[in-house]
């Protein structure tokens, strides 16, 4: 393949800007038109488009739509283009493990092989996290690691796949062949190794650092390592935005509150000399995580009740933080989404619907912020406002679960309205979708019974 190296560098920089006002959809964008020009770019492209997929998610980010689907579809002609659609719509659904084996098939068919063992390690790491591992994401994981000699993932992977189907005799016999050529490869390393390092610029030392900055979880030394370099390239420029970002990263990879006060006192002083409103935001972000982190340690203490107080306090400053952001960027729909989403789950509806009304004309969060839009005016007891929004957001592009909750929703208000036939059939459609969705079955019957006594 040609050599593509900068000409993705624009769309990069403007998806780290759009991903820092937490506006992750339209990031999403920018990264895959990055990609699309450098389909390699490990570090600017997927690290980033996969950090800003799991932050959508966590703040409740749905799966593509159609539309998303079919602007998106692999062709079957260009495999870059094919490989980039596919990681546009896993930035949407992280939890596909069918989506990911077609990404790491893509970048074997495009030998992208540091693309390959990372995306192997990423799907690695998922299936650990499961009570059950799929098979088929471990098999994938196998025959991309196998055909490159990632041994080492190849044999994690079919242990995992074991876990899945421990009775499986061709999965036994192959982990034996790769823990085999795993051993072997290993003592290979051990007699080779000090020749093969010493080619390398740097010496050991900067082999050691490559191989640990390809791996998911790395040492307390090479994180510390990392630190210090960065804060060194930091300090010989400290107005230059990369490397403020570079630094402060860094320093959050470790765990700590030292280093998160060092990473807020760092972009404090940035702000201070740039004026830049990008780094009073990270900081904001930092603050919020540590919210999210104390409610997390009080629940698993069974603190419930602090955790509350707790969630309320973080839920307060939130709502302080959106509104400083929105005055700063007051063109950024998706920060006025997050703002009013925030402003609803305080109970200012009346803010809530303003900033709503804003949102909704964004496309990238129009479904999310109708839906709450209809569900503040139902708070209000404004129930003909609440289905005119609904009735508007179903005739629009929507997953399967938007419109699951969209009809619930829809089929309340049109209850309090007295509309009980068309409640009836909102909410039977919900039932013939997903017929344990929150207590639609129980719902259904007694609007069916109110019709029915209505009728005499």
């Amino acid at each position: 393949m040609a050599d593509t190296a900068g000409k993705g560098k624009a769309f990069f920089d403007r998806a780290d800007q759009v991903a820092a006002t937490s506006n992750w959809d339209f990031a999403i964008e920018m990264y895959a038109e990055g990609l699309k020009r450098e389909p390699e770019n490990i570090e600017r492209g997927y690290q980033n488009l996969w950090e800003v997929a799991v932050k959508r998610k966590m703040s409740g980010g749905k799966a593509a739509g159609f539309g998303d689907k079919r602007s998106h579809k692999t062709n079957g002609k260009d495999l870059a283009e094919n490989l980039v659609n596919t990681w546009y719509l896993l930035a949407k659904d992280t939890s596909s493990d069918e989506l990911f084996s077609s990404a790491l098939k893509l970048a074997v068919d495009l030998e992208f092989q540091k693309l390959v063992r990372w995306t192997c390690e990423i799907l690695v790491e998922r299936q650990k996290q499961l009570k059950k591992p799929s098979k088929r994401a471990c098999v994938a994981v196998i025959d991309a690691s196998e055909s490159l000699k990632y041994y080492d993932l190849a044999v994690t992977a079919c242990q995992l796949a074991l876990r899945a189907v421990p009775n499986d005799a061709i999965l036994d016999n192959r982990l034996r062949e790769l823990g085999a050529q795993y051993t072997l490869q290993k003592g290979r390393y051990a007699e080779d190794g000090k020749k093969f390092t010493d080619t390398l610029a740097g010496g050991e030392e900067a082999q050691r650092d490559l191989q640990e900055s390809e791996q998911i979880i790395k040492s307390d030394d090479f994180l510390q390592r990392q630190v210090e370099k960065k804060r060194q390239e930091y300090l010989a420029d400290p107005e230059v935005p990369g490397k403020i970002n570079a630094f402060v990263d860094a320093l959050l990879q470790l765990s700590g509150k030292v280093s998160e006060a060092e990473a807020i006192q760092t972009l404090t002083d940035a702000h201070k000399l740039t004026g830049a409103f990008q780094y009073r935001m990270r900081i904001g972000d930092i603050q919020s995580n540590q919210f999210k982190r104390l409610i997390r340690q009080l629940k698993e203490s069974g603190d419930l009740d602090k955790a509350k107080l707790v969630a309320k306090k973080q839920l307060l400053f939130e709502i302080s933080e959106f509104k400083e952001r929105a005055a700063n960027y007051p063109t950024d729909l998706g920060i006025k989404y997050e703002y009013g989403r925030r402003l609803y789950l305080a109970g200012q509806f009346d803010d809530a619907i303003s900033m709503l009304q804003q949102a909704q004309r964004d496309p990238r969060s129009a479904v999310r912020a109708m839906n709450l839009l209809g569900q503040a005016f139902m708070k209000k007891t404004w129930w003909q406002e609440a289905v005119d929004t609904f009735d508007r957001v179903l005739k629009t592009d929507i997953t399967e679960d938007a419109a699951k909750d969209i009809r619930y929703h829809l089929a309340d208000a049109l209850e309090h309205l007295g509309e009980l036939n068309r409640a009836q059939e909102q909410l039977s459609l919900v039932a013939q979708v997903d017929f344990n969705f929150r207590d639609v079955r129980d719902r259904l019957e007694a609007v069916r019974a109110k019709i029915k006594l209505a009728d005499g």
